[in-house]
């Protein structure tokens, strides 16, 4: 004798397709439940916030390696840059069926290799003077074997004389004091005393220590057009 029951009509088989139905309705409304979570709130978010870290890790690093060279280098690496941008961005376009994966993989691979480029050229692209130290001549310690004073003015010049104001002194440590009209800088124009500026203004650096050979140095005002309006001047060191 066959056996002419169906599945539907075996004892139990209403039963185990309603928990069939169940199960995969129940497993439908999870999935979308959790859809707009992720869709509203947090790619809205971290995309963002990914991608100003990305836009800043690149600019400091690439801020880190055209500093680090002189001006023809910096010139150099920013063609590079450039054409390597347009070439991967012309590379990019012509695969319109590359996977989301690998365009991925070459961002991060790209990103990867600015950043260390970025951390080889940090030591470089700090420079603090000459060979990478604070200038020994500006700024000394210690007390000063004479004092140079210097008053800004009247009009644009120092005491009063245009061009031809002569301050003596006496080294090797002479103290610049310097005092007058307020808008006014002193420096000299020798690079061995590159980063040495006093100025008149509230909050500017008034008075500074130099280490100096005998001779004759010219002073000047850094504001633009008051040197050669007449705010020149000669520091005459003595041994």
């Amino acid at each position: 004798m066959t056996d002419s029951t169906t599945i539907d009509e075996r004892p139990g088989a209403d039963e185990q397709l309603a928990e069939l139905h169940e199960s995969e309705s129940l497993g439908a409304e999870g999935h979308g439940a959790h859809e707009p979570i992720k869709d509203r709130f947090l790619l809205p978010l971290l995309l963002p916030l990914l991608s100003m870290a990305a836009v800043a890790l690149l600019a400091i690093n690439v801020s880190r390696v055209l500093l680090a060279g002189d001006s023809d280098s910096a010139l150099a690496i920013g063609i590079t840059l450039l054409l390597t941008i347009l070439v991967g961005a012309s590379v990019i376009s012509a695969m319109p069926r590359a996977k989301t994966s690998s365009l991925a993989v070459t961002l991060i691979v790209g990103i990867f290799v600015v950043a260390m480029a970025g951390l080889v050229a940090l030591g470089p692209s700090l420079d603090d003077g000459e060979g990478g130290q604070a200038n020994p001549n500006i700024n000394v310690a210690g007390p000063a074997n004479s004092t140079a004073t210097v008053v800004a003015g009247p009009g644009l010049t120092f005491d009063g004389v245009a061009f031809d104001k002569n301050y003596d002194a006496t080294g090797p440590i002479v103290e610049i004091d310097y005092t007058g009209a307020s808008g006014h800088t002193l420096a000299f124009r020798d690079p061995k005393f590159d980063g040495f500026l006093l100025g008149t203004d509230a909050g500017a650096q008034k008075r500074g220590n130099v280490k100096i050979d005998p001779g004759a140095y010219a002073i000047y005002c850094t504001v633009p057009g008051h040197a050669a309006a007449g705010m020149e001047g000669t520091l005459t060191v003595a041994g």
